[in-house]
């Protein structure tokens, strides 16, 4: 049986429910949120974007880049640039270290970064909640810091446990969340669709 990315990140936050229940009272550890492609879309924590927020800024800019509707080919077109942002021996393989090197060198600090022009806000600047000047800047995150009950969104796709993800199986997988993303059935996925693929709080 063939676990979609909704089902998957349900079990994990059950897992999270259990840890965070022997912390003997300590906050909880800050919990990234991915796109269901494996971008990290926030860092979790205080004053970060929460799930909802971040994915439905992640709807926004996908959909403004489809014509205002997010169909399983917007899906699979950003499923296919993540692949080849994380691919970075360019080998049509992604292993955890390579993953890993990715995520740390999304700038130099191994953080993320939006620059708005002056006057021009956008739905991405609410995935920045820190600015500075005109520049959104993401919280800092790196692999170390991803929980491990953190379901990952790319090493997900590996389900033959080779510890390497094809394009192919990648692509597979974001077609298969799609379908279980789309609940009515109409080809395109709204944002509440989306949303609700975040895990309950």
């Amino acid at each position: 049986m063939r676990l979609g990315f909704s089902s998957i990140a349900a079990m994990a936050t059950l897992f999270a429910m259990a840890a965070c229940s022997s912390h003997d009272g300590r906050p909880p550890r800050a919990r990234p949120v991915f796109s269901p492609n494996g971008e990290i879309l926030s860092a979790g924590g205080k004053g970060a974007p929460t799930c909802p927020e971040a994915m439905g800024a992640w709807w926004d800019r996908i959909a403004a880049g489809h014509g205002g509707a997010f169909t399983k080919e917007a899906l699979v077109a950003d499923a296919n640039t993540q692949f080849d942002a994380m691919d970075l021996d360019h080998d049509g393989f992604i292993t955890p270290s390579e993953l890993s090197d990715y995520r740390s060198s999304l700038d130099e600090d191994g953080g993320l970064e939006a620059v708005t022009p002056p006057g021009e806000p956008s739905a991405d600047t609410q995935m920045h909640p820190r600015r500075r000047g005109d520049t959104y800047v993401q919280p800092k995150i790196r692999a170390a810091q991803i929980p491990a009950d953190v379901v990952d969104p790319v090493m997900s796709a590996d389900k033959s446990l080779s510890f390497k993800v094809s394009r192919e199986d990648f692509i597979a997988q974001a077609n298969e969340n799609f379908t279980e993303f789309d609940k009515d059935h109409n080809g395109k996925l709204s944002k509440e669709e989306l949303v609700d693929t975040c895990p309950a709080r």
